[in-house]
């Protein structure tokens, strides 16, 4: 029997959001978040998807060693601002609810980000939110993204310990980022209207010993509003796999339930399958060709759709050893 995915493989532990749950309550936010699991379950295919994954930029100013883009993604800059708009305009005409910013490089670097936020506020788009290193937050800058209206901000911070953050991070300065954190969080609790959510992740580096992952979380959960505990995943070859894999078993009745939350679009306007499909080896779209509408709706992604939804998606290259796939085992004493 087929498995849709609904929860989260990356577990959450409460920071000054005391518990988990929804993260807005207003009646536009539960309304999007009730779809995110319905239209999964049900196999509903909206006109648009639930939410626009926009990897505008390609280019990022470090190295992480454990980075899928290492070797494997050209870094050839960004997308022009007047088709990130025209994606916007296309998607919220039939209601769309989220806009993702980033992926495969850092969006901070863009340099139409404030602006691009903005528009899809001004456009009605629910959750705009957007994954960073926080190497480019400062007191500026983070006036700038509060006053922008963004929603919700995941920071990748991996540590708290100086050496070890800086080894996982290089390039970056730990004391930096921090200080650049801990202040966006001072504005924010400071700021008379903005709603931004602010989450750091942790990738589980060693998930044998939670020493360092106690440690992260003391530091932070008094000053975020969550952390997400994230697998390790090894991208030597440019490929999403596990690296602790014996922890785990693969669920053979797997459907990814991101087939009819997500559409990822790349920088040079390729639409595909997977925010993993860093290679395009399941181009499902090009935006500079097609409509969000089509693509969303088109005869490439209703057949993956089709292979999830009846246990073959290992028929799938792409999907056949991904990481979602699989689930901790259980321990028993």
């Amino acid at each position: 029997m087929v498995n849709v995915k609904i929860k989260s493989i990356s577990p959450e532990v409460c920071g000054t959001d005391k518990k988990l749950g929804p993260v807005f309550h207003d009646e536009k936010w539960l309304e999007y978040r009730e779809k995110w699991d319905e239209y999964a379950q049900k196999g509903i295919v909206g006109k648009v998807p639930l939410q626009i994954d926009l990897f505008a930029v390609d280019i990022c100013n470090l190295k992480c060693p454990m980075c899928p883009r290492q070797g494997h993604i050209p870094g050839t800059g960004y997308m022009d601002v007047s088709l990130v708009k025209k994606i916007i305009d296309q998607a919220t005409e039939y209601g769309l609810y989220a806009f993702n910013f980033g992926g495969l490089g850092e969006p901070t670097l863009y340099p139409h980000l404030f602006e691009v936020i903005r528009y899809a506020k001004e456009k009605g788009v629910v959750d705009v939110n957007m994954h960073t290193n926080g190497t480019r937050l400062n007191s500026d800058f983070n006036r700038q993204l509060i006053e922008s209206g963004l929603d919700r901000l995941i920071v990748s911070l991996d540590s708290a310990d100086k050496e070890r953050y800086e080894s996982i991070r290089v390039g970056a300065k730990f004391e930096k980022v921090y200080a650049a954190v801990e202040d966006l969080i001072r504005q924010r609790n400071e700021h008379p209207t903005t709603r931004l959510h602010i989450k750091a992740n942790f990738i589980e580096m060693d998930e044998d010993n939670p020493t360092e992952k106690n440690k992260f979380i003391s530091y932070w959960e008094n000053k975020l509003n969550r952390i997400a505990i994230l697998r390790y995943l090894d991208c030597q070859t440019g490929d999403e796999k596990l690296y602790y894999k014996g922890n785990y078993r693969q669920d053979d009745n797997f459907c990814c339930p991101e087939l009819w939350r997500r559409l990822v679009i790349l920088s040079d306007g390729t639409a595909t399958l997977c925010p993993r499909d860093m290679k395009k080896r399941y181009a499902i779209g090009d935006v500079n060709k097609q409509t969000v509408y089509e693509i969303w709706t088109g005869d490439k992604i209703q057949h993956a759709r089709t292979l999830h939804r009846n246990d073959r998606f290992k028929e799938l290259d792409l999907c056949k050893d991904c990481p979602d796939s699989y689930e901790k085992k259980r321990i028993v004493k």
